[in-house]
């Protein structure tokens, strides 16, 4: 550090140059201006003038005439310069260190430089000039030589010549700078010698203001302290010239003169700061705080406030309504946040624009000065109410004045955001609001008060409200921003509130036009509140009305009146509202927001009448009476007519011709059959008031009857015609006396006889004078004279309850027996022949009259008990006779009985026999659609099945469907179980039912469960070990379905375990706790235990969960050494290849059978001893075995010891000790491997082909390598050979009994695993992994979706409807093979490329391709038609092989009739594949043409050969597959798929699927699914695409691979793998190609032929090309298609 600095004393110093020019000009950019020259005088003049005490200042523009200013003279009267001045004048930033002036920065002069060049200052008769030399400024300082030492002077050229300033800005300008200056108060401006604005201001005395004891006049932190505070009122007079612009003052222009009063609150701040706070404050300003300053407020006055528009001189001092301005001793552009001018000596930022609330010293100063500001504010915003609260004392009643000016000095106090900082509003506002401890005070209706102790108003309650104070509606107004503001941030005032209303209800009563407005108030706030029942009641208690002299309490009041129903002018009682009140509401407002009022009711002002009046004194009064009362009847409730009119009903009140009588008395007009009888005479009335007074509208009967009695001719006709003329008036009681009274008589009665014995009957008892009625003898009224139907009389007659006909009671009961034979039959046609117009109630599930004829001779039946289908009679049910079956509809007769009486009648009706059942059954299928869900169930339960006892014959058992199996073809089990056979059709029904055509997984396990011994004696070894395997398979779906059954098979003896007896070994049954699972062969040797011998793993996990235990876990081994263990050298080296051959072992094992890691090897020790013994004890009965062995392994804490013997080093034994560390279930072969890894040299097991290269360490976890499930066929075929010819019904057997083998899924989950086969062609060889979980049934079809995907992807309506198309040619297709539907599965799988799978004989095929070839219907029959033969073939092999290729051809050849036949035999074709069909239907696969063969190639799907005929007929059946041809050479290759063998043999090879063979030979490989050959190259191959290769002279025996080879020129001898193998090396073609895509190479066709879906031609070739690397699909004509379809998936 010392070296440096004697360098630095070494270098030579330089002095710093600064660009004064530079300086200055970047220095002055940074000053904010609007115009540069004012910008220039003012901050010359009016900074400094009033700083040197200056009253007046002129400004003096000089130019020429044409209106050029060339120069700007500034002079003030103020102090003159002093040396101190002169030298700072010429120093740039050295501020006025002077802590009470304006200046600080020093930069204030320098601003001239932006309008001139040279400036001069004269002061004192000194002066001092500056100029440039370059970029470095001078100035020269001396005498000015002038006389005139009043004024100080600055004058200045302009640098550039430009306009005179505007007058309007400049005014402006002038007028605000005036504003806050203490000693100037004049400005005079001059264009050139003529003045053309003159601005003077005039001071009042100022008035002290009180600072109240409850205002702390201290700032925040202290700094500042407001020692006292005065305001004084300014007068600002102006005078200006109107020059227009441009112009100079040359002639008479109008003079604009204008005034402004303002008020300007002073305030004497003490300051007192710290001495390190006042450091840094010299520091940054270049002078001290000041230890007093001051701080004004300008607020104009009231009356100015009130002009309509002030001058425009004067804008800037009077800002409302927009925000005041801070004044650093001029105009900044921050804002205050409100409408008051605040100047005070805050420290700028350099630009003197803006306040410093940046720097944290500054800011701290100058946020003080603000609270200041907002004290002084506070001050004079109470000062100012303090003087309103005066005015309105004197004021009383008028307000207005004090209103407005209370309005005016807090709108100028409304406090906004602040611009450009939003912090100086902050500030200043929370001061103004936190100084004073007492609540802001603001003008009141009743006075100044403070401002929570005032209310905003609610033009709703200005009409009642009088006691509450609120704020006056014009300070309201004219301050909503700063009343918003207070109510919603501030919080200082709320709304008035209910309360407030209560306490003025509680305070006084109101009249009329106050209790209107007040209950419309409380509407308005209860419909927006929804206010509670408490607050109605509160308002109700405390609202009182005053009308007149009386007083009425709301809380009184119950009614309000309805004029339409009581005039407004009747008599009320005290509890209904007056009128001239609620007519100003509507009803529903009274009802809702006022308790419980509800409209007068008639009845309750009737009472209020009649107690205070007679009305029986007064005709027309109780007219009048009578008359509201009848008006309003209908408009009363219930309770009050009765009431009302069980008053009235007392009192003579109703007029009549003889006076007033009661109503009891007295009926109405039309009452005519007595003169005597008093009536009422009142118009326009209810007629039902006055029936319910007791009016009477008619006689009563018995005064009828009493009148009558003596009357001689007295027949019931003349009552009838006097009844009816009444009926009308009679009233219920009444009509049910008539009806209940025998009056009447019958028909063809002796009138002659003495009335007491001539019988009478009631109404309801006779029926109309019909014939149809006297044909039925049924009793008829005596009616004398004519019938018509639609008089008075009959009417009213019917009415009583005459009968028109019989009614449908009474007409099935003379339908039935024992009615006689001719009313019976009389009685059932007019019942059928008006069933639908007179009997429409009839529903035939209610009738219990048998009254149908059945085809049992004189057999009767209920509607429900007999059908109308004659089929039904099988099982004993009643049929209709045959003449009624036509109306049997309309009978609501059933043709055959439902589910419920089929099951009821199946169950007490079991089948007698076979025949009887197989009757019955039959019958039951035709009706399968009648039973539902629980009927199913019923039946799967029901024993009803008879099934011959194989011991007795003649005796028959009867079994439920879940006990019986259908034509069971597996030998394993078939003659063990029921199995049962009753025909096609009977049998669906049984399937139906639950007949299973094989046992389920949990059928076998029940069954083996009951009588496994009965199983196992009867059956052989392989078969109980299949039916084993089949239920470890799916155990977990049938613990799943029936969990009860785990129990029974833990403890039931239905395993198999394998032991030694004697010289062999054998299989026994045995309980899962007495069998061991074998995971080591020699403990098992060692204690003959029963064990469990299967590998299978699957079947190994089934012993396990049913309770079978590890052999090794129950067995206790000892070790014992002789001698003292040592470390040898023969020790040292069988731990050396342990460790290096050990982890060579593990890297070949598969990880699911490791028992520990390889670790444990590292830990191991070798150890010698003399001997070594091991003592094994089997813990389950106590077996010991003791053996010397060579080595053995003990484990002790995680270490692990190997002892070898010290007489023999056995590797043998080394590996077996081993072994049992390393598996978890360790067999022989391990131990040998073991021990080939330790006894082998490197090179050997390099040889062997032992990995040993790299090691790897055995992990546990890891997911276990999946094993194929297997998919060998449920009964035992031979292998076949497809070249070796079987005989026909032996095949049809074969291929019955693989479809017979296809099992149900029974909701499992599926997993199939990945396969592989070893062919690399075929597409379908590689099988990818598939997991599937059941969704649903449909159709009885299970539906099974990917384990990774939503179930609900196959439920919505788009995919329910793709799902049924597909369940629809499934379903089609499965009826061809006689496929259960049950035995069908469908999954659906976006990500699988799986069409179907075969899953140990059940079937699965993939709903996402039938959506993505969307195929019509014939075409997908036809694609799943392959499907399902591919399928089929895999119940045979597993393996894509020449056998599996057989089976398929085989199934599609046998079916394929049923296919055609399917799909509508020869209009098949037309349909497919659009070619026209021949005439004739051939059957390719079977048939023999007829005499006069065919030459015609045609299309096998649709066509029927031609009529054009070869001549020489055919009688063999050929099979192309197989078959040799017979001793007569055959030189041709037959199309069993479309050829017709003609006359002369071809010696070409051709498409066997669409081509027609030319006459030249063809030498081209071709693809025989695909290609179509050309017909122009010649061939010298004759061979069968399926088996044979033919030389070129004769045909083959051997068996060719048509899918990856080309034939060699001399024929094959052997048969080889056809799916795998490639001919010898001189074969033609070296290439192997894909026989369903591809086309072979540079020889071959270029075209692809879809044989399922193109039409060939003879002549053109479609030009669709496939091959294994890339797909060009293109359309030459009109017949090729556009896909390459795989007929084994696709």
């Amino acid at each position: 550090m010392t070296s440096y600095t004697n360098q630095l004393n070494s270098v030579t110093e330089i002095r710093v140059e600064v660009n004064q020019r530079h300086l200055i000009d970047k220095m002055l950019a940074r000053r904010i201006c609007g115009f540069p020259r004012i910008d220039a005088e003012r901050r010359l003049g009016f900074l400094r003038c009033d700083d040197a005490k200056t009253t007046a200042v002129e400004i003096i523009f000089e130019g020429t005439t044409s209106g050029t200013l060339t120069k700007t003279i500034f002079k003030n009267n103020g102090f003159h310069f002093r040396e101190q001045d002169w030298n700072r004048l010429k120093k740039i930033a050295e501020g006025n260190p002077d802590e009470q002036k304006i200046g600080a920065f020093g930069v204030g002069f320098y601003s001239l430089f932006s309008v001139c060049e040279n400036p001069k200052v004269s002061s004192g008769g000194l002066m001092m000039e500056f100029f440039w030399r370059g970029d470095q400024l001078y100035a020269r300082h001396g005498p000015d030589g002038s006389k005139d030492l009043k004024w100080t002077t600055f004058e200045m050229e302009m640098r550039t010549p430009g306009e005179f300033p505007d007058l309007d800005n400049f005014s402006r300008f002038m007028a605000t700078s005036l504003g806050f200056t203490g000693n100037l108060c004049e400005v005079s401006v001059y264009f050139n010698k003529a003045r053309v604005i003159h601005i003077e201001k005039n001071i009042s005395q100022s008035q002290s203001i009180e600072i109240r004891s409850d205002i702390n006049n201290k700032s925040p932190k202290g700094i500042f302290k407001l020692l006292s505070a005065d305001v004084c009122n300014v007068q600002i007079d102006a005078h200006k010239v109107c020059i227009p612009s441009g112009a100079l003052p040359s002639g008479n222009y109008p003079i604009e003169v204008a005034s402004v009063c303002l008020q300007i609150a002073s305030g004497n701040l003490e300051v007192r700061v710290q001495d390190d706070f006042c450091e840094e404050i010299e520091r940054l300003t270049k002078k001290k705080p000041p230890k007093q300053t001051k701080i004004h407020l300008l607020l104009p006055k009231y009356n100015e406030f009130t002009m309509d528009e002030p001058s425009n001189i004067f804008k800037d001092l009077l800002p409302f309504p927009k925000q005041g301005r801070i004044f650093i001793g001029f105009q900044t552009h921050q804002t205050t946040g409100c409408s008051v001018n605040v100047a005070a000596r805050v420290i700028p930022t350099v630009e003197r624009e803006s306040i410093d609330l940046v720097e944290p010293t500054l800011s701290v100063y100058n946020s003080e000065m603000l609270c200041s500001a907002g004290i002084l504010s506070r001050l004079l915003y109470e000062s100012e109410m303090c003087q309103i609260s005066k005015m309105y004392q004197i004021a009383q009643k008028s307000t207005s004045d004090c209103e407005k000016r209370a309005a005016h000095v807090l709108a100028h106090f409304s406090f906004g955001d602040s611009t450009p900082n939003f912090k100086v509003a902050e500030i200043i506002e929370q001061q103004f609001f936190d100084c004073c401890s007492s609540k802001l005070s603001i003008l009141s209706t009743n006075g100044v008060k403070a401002i929570n102790m005032i209310r905003l108003p609610d033009p709703e309650m200005a009409a009642f409200i009088k006691t509450i104070s609120v704020v006056p509606e014009i300070v309201f107004k004219q301050c909503n921003f700063f009343f918003d503001r207070a109510e919603t941030v501030l919080k200082l005032i709320e709304k008035a509130s209910t309360n407030d209303v209560f306490e003025e209800l509680k305070s006084r009563t109101l009249d009329q036009d106050e209790m209107e407005a007040a209950m419309k108030w409380w509407i308005s706030y209860s419909s927006k509140q929804n206010n509670s029942k408490l607050g109605q009641e509160k308002f109700l208690q405390h609202a009182v009305l005053r009308v007149g002299t009386n007083i009425l309490p709301l809380k009184n009041v119950r009614y309000y009146l309805n004029i339409k129903i009581i005039p407004p002018e009747s008599d009320l009682s005290f509890d209904v509202l007056p009128y001239s009140i609620s007519k100003a509401f509507k009803l529903k407002e009274l009802q809702k927001y006022f308790g419980n009022w509800t409209e007068l009711p008639l009845g309750i002002w009737a009472k209020h009448i009649l107690k205070k009046y007679k009305i029986g004194n007064d005709s027309a009064f109780a007219e009048n009476f009578i008359g509201i009362l009848s008006q309003g009847y209908k408009l009363m409730d219930g309770e009050s007519r009765i009431a009302i009119c069980k008053l009235l009903s007392q009192k003579s009140c109703i007029p009549t011709q003889f006076g007033l009588k009661r109503p009891i008395d007295t009926y109405f007009p039309e009452v005519t059959l007595f003169d005597d009888l008093p009536r009422f005479s009142m118009k326009d009335v209810s007629e039902d008031f006055f029936v319910q007074m007791g009016v009477q509208k008619h006689v009563e009967l018995q005064l009828v009857f009493s009148r009558m009695v003596n009357n001689k001719n007295l027949d019931h006709m003349n009552l009838i015609k006097y009844f009816a003329s009444i009926s009308k008036n009679l009233k219920s009681n009444e009509i049910e006396k008539l009806k209940t009274t025998a009056i009447w008589i019958e028909e063809n009665v002796d009138l002659n006889k003495p009335k007491a014995h001539v019988r009478r009957y009631l109404a309801k008892e006779l029926y109309a004078p019909f014939p149809i009625n006297r044909w039925l003898r049924l009793p008829v009224i005596y009616w004398n004279g004519n019938w018509i139907g639609n008089s008075d009389e009959v009417n009213f007659i019917m009415n009583l309850g005459l009968q028109e006909y019989p009614s449908l009671q009474v007409i099935l009961r003379l339908a039935s027996p024992p009615t006689a034979p001719e009313v019976r039959e009389k009685a059932l046609n007019y019942f059928v022949d008006n069933l639908r117009e007179k009997y429409r109630e009839y529903k035939a599930i209610l009738v219990q009259d048998e009254f149908l004829p059945c085809d049992n001779f004189e057999t009767y039946a209920k509607p429900s008990d007999c059908f109308s289908n004659p089929d039904c009679m099988i099982m004993g049910f009643n049929a209709l006779r045959k003449d009624l079956r036509i109306r049997a509809e309309e009978l609501d007769v059933r043709q055959h009985p439902n589910g419920k009486q089929l099951l009821k009648r199946l169950s007490n009706n079991l089948p007698n026999s076979i025949d009887d059942a197989k009757m019955f059954f039959n019958y039951l299928s035709s009706r399968r659609g009648d039973f539902d869900h629980d009927d199913w169930k019923e039946l799967r339960s029901l024993k009803f099945i008879p099934v011959q006892d194989k011991s007795m014959p003649e005796k028959i058992i009867y079994h439920s469907p879940r006990d019986c199996f259908l034509n069971c073809l597996n030998e394993s089990y078939a003659n063990i179980l029921p199995n049962v056979d009753f025909g096609e059709t009977a049998n669906i029904f049984l399937e139906n039912c639950g007949v299973k055509r094989e046992p389920s997984s949990l059928d076998l396990a029940e069954y083996i469960v009951r009588s496994s011994k009965d199983f196992w004696n009867r059956m052989d070894e392989d078969s109980y070990i299949s039916i084993l395997g089949t239920i470890a398979f799916n155990y977990l779906s049938i613990f799943k379905e029936k969990p009860t059954l785990y129990e029974e098979m833990k403890k039931s003896p239905i395993l198999l375990g394998r032991k030694k007896y004697d010289d062999s070994e054998r299989y026994e049954l045995a309980c899962a706790n007495e069998i061991f699972i074998n995971d080591n062969d020699r403990y098992r040797d060692m204690f003959n235990a029963l064990t469990c011998q299967f590998m299978d793993q699957k079947m190994e996990e089934f012993y396990r969960v049913l309770g079978c235990q590890q052999l090794s876990s129950k067995v206790n081994i000892t070790h014992e050494t002789e001698g003292t263990p040592i470390s040898s050298q023969v020790s040292d080296e069988v731990l050396e290849n342990i460790l290096e051959r050990v982890p060579w072992y593990y890297s070949s094992i598969p990880n699911d059978n490791i028992k520990c890691e390889g670790t444990w090897i590292e830990k191991l020790k070798v150890m010698e001893v003399d001997r070594v013994y091991v003592t094994y004890e089997l813990t389950t009965n106590n077996m010991i075995n003791k053996e010397e062995v060579s080595s053995s392994i003990s484990e002790n804490e995680n270490t692990y010891t190997l002892y070898i013997s010290r007489t023999k080093t056995d590797y043998t034994d080394i590996s077996s000790n081993l072994i049992q560390y390393i598996h978890k279930r360790p067999q022989r072969e391990h131990s040998l491997t073991l021990y080939t890894y330790l006894t082998s040299s490197i090179e050997v097991l390099q040889r062997l082909g032992y990995p040993i290269a790299k090691t790897k360490k055995a992990t546990k976890g890891r997911p276990p390598e999946v094993r194929p499930p297997t998919m060998e066929p449920p009964t035992k075929i031979r292998k076949i050979d497809p070249s070796a010819p079987i005989p026909n019904n032996e095949l049809q057997n074969l291929l019955r009994s693989g479809i017979m083998s296809c099992r149900s899924n029974f909701q499992d989950s599926v997993y199939n695993p990945p396969t592989v086969n070893s062919v690399p062609e075929s597409r379908c060889d590689s099988v990818p992994e598939t997991s599937l979980k059941y969704v649903k049934t449909e159709s009885e079809i299970e539906v099974h979706v990917a384990s990774n995907m939503d179930p609900s992807s196959v439920l919505s309506d788009n995919m329910t409807r793709s799902l049924k198309g597909f369940i629809i040619v499934l379903v089609n297709v499965a009826e061809i093979f006689e496929i259960p539907r049950n035995k069908l599965n469908i999954f659906y799988d976006l990500d699988s490329t799986t069409v179907a799978f075969n899953r140990d004989r059940t079937l699965f095929f993939n709903l996402k391709y039938y959506i993505e070839f969307n195929d019509p219907y014939d075409k997908a029959v036809i694609a799943w038609f392959m499907t399902f033969c591919h399928e089929l073939a895999h119940n045979f092999v597993s393996l894509h092989s020449a056998e599996h290729e057989f089976f398929l051809q085989s199934y599609a050849k046998a079916y394929i009739p049923k296919l055609f036949e399917r799909l509508g035999g020869g209009t098949f074709g037309a349909g497919a594949f659009g070619t026209r069909p021949s005439r004739t239907l051939y059957n390719p696969y079977g048939d023999t043409p007829g005499s006069t063969p065919s030459s015609t190639v045609y299309n096998p799907y649709s066509d029927t050969p031609s009529s054009t005929l070869g001549s020489t007929p055919r009688s063999t059946v050929y099979n192309p597959y197989a078959d040799t041809p017979g001793s007569t050479p055959r030189s041709t290759v037959y199309n069993p798929y479309a050829d017709t063998p003609g006359s002369t043999p071809r010696s070409s090879v051709y498409n066997s699927y669409a081509n027609t063979p030319s006459s030249t030979p063809r030498s081209t490989v071709y693809n025989p699914y695909a290609d179509t050959p050309p017909s122009n190259i010649p061939s010298r191959t004759v061979y069968n695409p399926y088996a044979n290769t033919p030389s070129s002279n004769a045909p083959s025996r051997t068996v060719y691979n048509p899918y990856a080879g080309t034939p060699s020129n001399t024929q094959n001898s052997t048969v080889y793998n056809p799916y795998a193998d490639t001919p010898s090396s001189n074969a033609p073609s070296r290439t192997v190609y894909n026989p369903y895509a591809d086309t072979p190479s540079n020889t071959q066709n270029s075209t692809v032929y879809n044989p399922y879906a193109d039409t060939p031609s003879s002549s053109t070739p479609s030009s669709t090309t496939n091959s294994t690397s890339s797909t060009t699909r293109s359309t030459s004509r009109s017949t090729s298609n556009s896909r390459v379809y795989n007929p084994y998936a696709d």
